[in-house]
């Protein structure tokens, strides 16, 4: 009471502070314009010529126009001369001399699609086929569409992923997509072998389980990566390389 009487005056009444209220609020378009007028704001339907025939009869900025004026003279349809397509080449080249460095993988050893087909195998089968080998493991739902998850329990402990299959048939080898570069992007395919891989470079499978029950992979140019990484992986000790 006192702080209102501090301020100016006694304190205001409900009336009086709900009278403030409305007010402070927005008038209605009604209350500010014909209400004919309203309604042609509110729709065009009422309009008798549609607005992408009358957007070009108001004033443009000046500056807008000025600005639109001179980008149209520098927009040209004109061939690109031979220097800069002499260029252009140049800069493409020294990009795929650049990216040489990540590529992990001849892109023309990925692009013999047929000659990564090999043994065609369902993810029920691979399975039940590691299920033989006496592993222990078990499909759980994948977030990404065609994929599957398999895990994989070592003994008594906990269970761990150990990849994502493939739902379906899947090739024996992975196919990858390759960008402009010919630097691998993403799986196209999951193969089976690149899963029995992954298996064994994590030491849930072993590769004399994988020779028993898969059988012994082809010695061809396109398994020619699968057989030299398990060289490796054999000559440090079954150890990943660091």
């Amino acid at each position: 009471m006192a702080s209102a009487q501090q301020n100016g005056g006694a304190m205001s009444t409900n009336a009086e502070y709900f009278e403030r209220w409305e007010n402070s609020g927005p008038k209605l378009i009604e209350e500010v314009m014909p209400l004919e007028e309203a309604q042609k704001l509110r729709s065009t339907s009422q309009n008798e010529t549609p607005p992408w025939e009358t957007y070009q009869t108001g004033q443009n900025d000046p500056a807008l126009d000025a600005a639109i004026a001179e980008y149209a003279q520098r927009v040209s349809d004109a061939k690109a001369s031979s220097q800069t397509q002499e260029e252009l080449c140049r800069q493409q080249e020294a990009a795929d001399t650049q990216s040489r460095e990540y590529r992990w993988l001849d892109e023309g050893e990925y692009k013999k699609e047929s000659e990564r087909i090999g043994r065609v195998m369902h993810h029920v089968t691979f399975l039940n086929t590691l299920r033989e080998a006496g592993v222990k493991c078990w499909y759980r739902t994948h977030p990404q569409e065609g994929k599957i998850t398999l895990v994989v329990q070592r003994g008594d402990l906990k269970p761990e992923v150990g990849c994502w299959v493939q739902i379906g048939y899947a090739p024996e080898l992975s196919v990858m997509r390759f960008d402009e570069h010919g630097i691998p992007t993403t799986e196209k395919y999951r193969g089976w072998r690149t899963a029995t891989l992954q298996l064994i470079l994590k030491g849930l499978l072993t590769e004399e389980q994988s020779d028993k029950y898969f059988g012994l992979a082809p010695t061809t140019r396109a398994f020619a990566r699968y057989n030299r990484t398990l060289q490796q992986f054999r000559n440090q000790g079954g150890r990943l390389s660091k």
